[in-house]
């Protein structure tokens, strides 16, 4: 008996000694883990800020892919959050929002691990040497309350002495998943690119085949005596036209492009005509951009357009949609972009 009053009280000797210790422990934990990526920041930054791409790129998500996944607030950005339930202890049950953006700088997230605490990670942005150093934060307060959650925090306070060790190899995981991803990416910068996805109507056309010019001035021709071949045509038919003229540009493969100028234009039954045709643009949901500028500078924002469609996740079809503003044309001027999503990819 004497034996086991010793244990006991040398035992809550020690018990005493290790909670005495967490008082003069560190309160705060910080990780951080870097790597270098070969792309713009402006691409890597709008990944980051997309949650629902995140598991494609977590350290944690292969450890439990049966564990359930819940998304809120807007697509990405500020707001944006992610939800998880895991049976697995090394995944466990939090969430995760996006409480702060700096454009192609940082992005901030607020954690929450429920009974383990809460953290604050930030993903920081450097541009070195023409490429794109990524840092992953991580950042703990390691309070003592003196209360029913003593326990738990003083047991925190230990493990963050590891918290280096053991989240290290997580962090330096998830950045070489989200290198590998940002590597498959076109090294297209997308910086000032702000997209909206909207859905377009069903709209009639009639239209005619655009050549393939030589020169920009063969271009400028090929635009007027098209233009001038509808507007004539819609003319003699009595077609009323409903819109401003269009190009739509057709990808039947990785290097051959079809495009055709069009008008929208009411008709019940189209005109038989050898050189102008008629048919219906079917409605769409598409990713739009408006460009003020030349033909060279509109073919680049058309380029970086469906590299933020693949930087999203949305899957381009095989159409581009140009429509052109009053006293536009095919060579300079107002011109609003658009660029179908394929229907499975739409949100």
């Amino acid at each position: 008996m004497r034996l086991f009053t010793r244990l006991v009280g040398l035992l809550l000797v020690l018990v005493l000694l290790l909670a005495g210790i967490a008082f003069v422990l560190p309160d705060r934990v910080h990780v951080e883990r870097s790597i270098t990526i070969a792309r713009p920041k402006s691409q890597i930054h709008l990944l980051l800020t997309n949650l629902r791409r995140f598991n494609e790129w977590s350290p944690w998500f292969a450890r439990d892919p049966a564990a359930s996944y819940t998304f809120g607030g807007p697509d990405s950005g500020v707001g944006a959050t992610l939800a998880w339930v895991s049976q697995q202890s090394d995944v466990g049950t939090g969430s995760q929002a996006i409480v702060a953006v700096v454009p192609d700088e940082s992005v901030t997230l607020d954690l929450d691990f429920g009974v383990r605490g809460k953290s604050v990670a930030r993903f920081d942005l450097r541009t070195e040497s023409g490429e794109t150093r990524v840092t992953w934060n991580l950042d703990s307060e390691l309070p003592l309350h003196l209360d029913q959650r003593f326990g738990w925090n003083a047991i925190g306070r230990y493990m963050g002495l590891f918290m280096d060790r053991l989240v290290g190899a997580d962090f330096e995981r998830g950045l070489s998943n989200l290198k590998q991803i940002v590597d498959s990416f076109p090294n297209v910068d997308i910086a000032g690119l702000a997209p909206q996805l909207a859905d377009l109507p069903s709209r009639k056309l009639i239209y005619t085949d655009l050549g393939e010019e030589i020169d920009d001035a063969a271009t400028q021709r090929s635009w007027q005596t098209g233009l001038a071949l509808l507007t004539q045509f819609a003319a003699q038919h009595g077609l009323t036209i409903r819109g401003r003229p269009l190009t739509v540009t057709r990808l039947r493969d990785a290097d051959d492009e079809l495009a055709e100028l069009a008008l929208p234009a009411h008709y019940d039954v189209m005109p038989d005509d050898t050189d102008i045709r008629g048919h219906e643009l079917a409605a769409t949901r598409a990713a739009m951009i408006e460009h003020s500028g030349s033909a060279a500078e509109r073919r680049k924002r058309v380029e970086q357009l469906r590299v933020w469609m693949q930087i999203k996740g949305l899957r381009a079809g095989d159409l581009l949609i140009e429509e052109y503003a009053e006293g536009a044309d095919l060579l300079q001027g107002t011109v609003r972009i658009a660029i179908p999503l394929q229907a499975t990819s739409a949100p």
